[in-house]
């Protein structure tokens, strides 16, 4: 399976696993903002496994969108719910 060249970059030879997340789920398939090119997917597989914590670790650390406050604000409630599913095994 192939995966697009920006999840290629930033996660290599999983791209393809992550890239699987968002065709299970079309739910994951969209970004997680409009503007920016995260989605759900890769979220999702940052807490599952790469072992982020917690919407700050994954807004903050992981993908730079709350280093803008409005934008931080706006994902917020997606990140939540993604975290909330993906602790209780059923994202």
């Amino acid at each position: 399976m192939r995966a697009p060249r920006r999840l290629v970059r930033r996660y290599g030879t999983e791209a393809p696993a992550v890239r699987a997340l968002a065709e299970r789920d079309p739910r994951l398939a969209a970004p997680v903002l409009p503007g920016h090119p995260v989605t759900g997917a890769e979220l999702l597989w940052a807490v599952r496994h790469e072992g982020a914590l917690d919407e700050a670790d994954l807004l903050d650390r992981r993908t730079r969108i709350g280093l803008v406050p409005e934008d931080r604000a706006e994902a917020l409630d997606a990140v939540r719910g993604l975290v909330g599913e993906a602790l209780a095994g059923t994202g």
